[in-house]
């Protein structure tokens, strides 16, 4: 299809040109899609441009920060990818302990910033995250518990709407929008391009843990019945991931305390036998950060998707798990991962923001990666028939671990507020403007 180009600036890719097919990537290599274009925006009238521009081809638009949507929803063949990435500056104000941050900003460099003037920050672990993906869907990591969502730290938030208008929405201006778009924001209201924080602690150092149980299959069942008990009265200081696989069980965490204290917490985790690696250390808030960064590789294959727990699981039901994972693809790339909740996250009132699974204990994942592309189908089928059983344990999806395969994936993800944020949906983009295979619909 030949389009003229007129109309469009920033940053332009298009199909013919060399950087096309590097620039078409998503972080989850499985995502195969062809845009017709990729417009790498400088600036809010970059996006307005090439909203404009797509309204005028009748190509629809999709929205990408870092890239990091599970399910691809950022892309698209045949769509205008509208690109944040080079949207990336980060303003500090220390005076007022608040930051201004761009949409396309990693979370490395983000941390690395913020930690330069002494602040900690309540974003997520992978590096290459952008902010805007992080924040618009609740935002998890290993600081959660103690600081809070991601979100729970917007003060205020910039977005180019449906006919390139800025609006600038916080608890005074157009205050219906900031709800939605804290917690139930990704694309799905308009492009949002910067975000104000509070700062909420000063930070030196902190506890980094982590332990595993390599090679020790009879651990993952014992892990699993420890975690939920481990996290009923835990201290809100100390936050976890932890991943049990084919082989064993592993364990990482951040506490905002000295290795001592954090040792007579983890007692209970300790106690679990056949520990085969055992690191809790006091380090700079940044190496703790980056040592976990580190983990992730910088693109992979994968299916992924995370359901919040409620309820003590049975020992039956645990062993249940365990027996998916004895018939994973792999012996290390097939996961059942847990995240901690609780603490700051269920401090906030549930009508506060769009995030409804406040008073969830944790939330519990099954994932699946491979090397190759014949390997796809035997690990999404396994994921697909794991994620069958998980669905009966647990009540709802975070919607950052996007499925395609949940049928009403509006219920899943935002609860009870469906009908709130239909509304506001046509109220800020009621001709549809932004839209992908799991937005939310305008009434």
């Amino acid at each position: 299809m030949e389009l003229e180009h007129k109309g469009l600036t920033g940053k332009v890719i298009w199909p013919f040109d060399p950087g096309y097919e590097q620039a078409r990537q998503e972080y989850n290599r499985a995502i195969d899609a062809y845009p017709i274009a990729i417009v790498y925006c400088y600036n809010n009238q970059d996006v307005a441009n090439a909203i404009r521009w797509s309204e005028k081809h009748q190509v629809r638009v999709r929205i990408r920060s870092g890239g990091h949507n599970y399910d691809g929803y950022s892309t698209g063949t045949g769509k205008l990818v509208i690109d944040t990435t080079l949207t990336n500056q980060i303003e500090v104000d220390t005076i007022n302990d608040v930051v201004k941050v761009q949409a396309g900003t990693r979370l490395r460099k983000l941390y690395e910033v913020l930690y330069e003037h002494g602040y900690a920050f309540p974003g997520g672990t992978c590096p290459t995250v952008a902010i805007s993906g992080l924040v618009l869907g609740g935002g998890i990591g290993l600081s959660t518990r103690y600081l809070g969502l991601t979100l729970d730290s917007l003060l205020e938030a910039e977005m180019v709407d449906a006919k390139g208008k800025i609006l600038v929405a916080n608890q005074r201006c157009h205050p219906d929008l900031f709800w939605a778009l804290r917690g139930a924001g990704g694309g799905n209201y308009g492009v949002v391009t910067s975000f104000t924080f509070q700062l909420k602690k000063k930070v030196d150092n902190i506890t980094l843990i982590q332990l595993q149980w390599n090679n020790n299959r009879p651990a993952r069942l014992k892990f699993l019945s420890v975690w939920q008990e481990w996290l009923e009265d835990l201290d809100r200081r100390m936050g976890a991931f932890g991943r049990v696989y084919k082989q064993g069980a592993l364990l990482l965490g951040f506490f905002y305390g000295k290795p001592a204290e954090a040792r007579k917490i983890l007692e209970p985790i300790l106690s679990i036998p056949g520990i085969t690696s055992e690191d809790i250390e006091y380090v700079d808030f940044i190496e703790a950060v980056n040592t976990i960064a580190d983990i992730y590789p910088k693109s992979e294959k994968f299916t992924d998707t995370g359901r919040f727990v409620y309820k003590h699981l049975s020992k039956n039901e645990l062993s249940n798990i365990i027996e998916i994972l004895d018939h994973a693809p792999s012996d290390y790339n097939s996961l059942i991962k847990v995240y901690s909740l609780g603490g700051a996250v269920s401090d906030v009132p549930k009508s506060e923001t769009a995030f409804y699974y406040r008073k969830a204990n944790y939330i519990l994942d099954i994932s699946s990666s491979w090397e190759e592309n014949h390997e796809a189908a035997i690990n999404k089928a396994w994921v697909a028939e794991g994620f069958k059983y998980i669905k009966q344990l647990t009540f709802g999806s975070y919607v950052n671990f996007p499925y395609s395969k949940l049928k009403d994936y509006e219920m899943a993800y935002f609860g009870q507020y469906v009908k709130v944020l239909q509304n506001i949906k046509s109220k800020y983009d009621p001709c549809n403007i932004f839209s992908f295979p799991q937005s939310i619909k305008p009434l």
